[in-house]
């Protein structure tokens, strides 16, 4: 399955088109639940944020989640919107490797099993609260990032691989477009991805909340979907 989601990933996302992987990965990828330790933490954060000098650690967290994310993102929703089946990317199964950087490289899923074929509406719920939710929670429990900043981190990532895949319009992944805000009228306590980005006057979508970037040494900011980019501009 993991080379058929590969073979349909659109050249726009190809940097994350091998996001996720099947198997335990190299002697260097640890389970991703193991950072709900301090130490293990810590250590995972060290060479990412070692060119960044002394920042506040939840700006650091804040943009290599941003890496996580995207290779998350890419392969899930990909085989989601394209054929209908999630992959088993539950949190205390996935494991995670780096790169030389620190950068979070790809996610290691086990195999697939048979109750992996639930569909785009049950799969992308599942990546929500299998996945992203307990992701937020560990990023807030380790360093106290706003799970606000995390949510918007994923929800302009999911927003850009939704629209490159097509999942704005029927038929292609309506849950994709009910879950990402576009459509349709969630409770706001129950959707933190469509409440974490807005439209503008021109209908772009923006971040409501401040991914912090801009405040690392070298880092630009995420351009017209900031929103301190909108504020100037008023």
């Amino acid at each position: 399955m993991i080379d058929e989601i590969a073979a349909r990933v659109p050249a726009s996302l190809e940097t994350y088109r091998h996001g996720v992987a099947v198997g335990p990965g190299g002697a260097t990828a640890l389970p991703v639940a193991a950072l709900r330790d301090p130490r293990v933490f810590e250590t995972t954060l060290s060479t990412f944020g070692a060119g960044y000098g002394a920042v506040d650690r939840r700006v650091l967290v804040s943009y290599w989640s941003q890496f996580y994310l995207a290779a998350l993102a890419t392969p899930a929703l990909t085989a989601l919107a394209c054929l209908g089946r999630p992959l088993p990317l539950a949190f205390d199964t996935t494991r995670l490797e780096l790169d030389d950087a620190g950068r979070p490289a790809r996610l290691l899923v086990p195999a697939e099993t048979p109750d992996c074929r639930s569909g785009c509406a049950s799969g992308l719920t599942g990546l929500v609260e299998g996945h992203l939710r307990p992701f937020v929670d560990m990023c807030h429990a380790r360093c106290g990032i706003a799970p606000r900043v995390l949510w918007g981190n994923a929800a302009v990532i999911l927003d850009y691989v939704a629209g490159e895949l097509g999942c704005a319009g029927e038929p292609t992944c309506p849950a994709a477009a009910t879950r990402l805000g576009w459509r349709g009228d969630l409770a706001c306590g129950r959707n933190p991805l469509a409440q974490a980005l807005c439209a503008d006057a021109s209908g772009c979508r923006r971040r409501r909340v401040c991914c912090l970037r801009h405040r690392l040494p070298g880092v630009p900011s995420c351009g017209a979907l900031c929103p301190l980019e909108r504020a100037t501009e008023r």
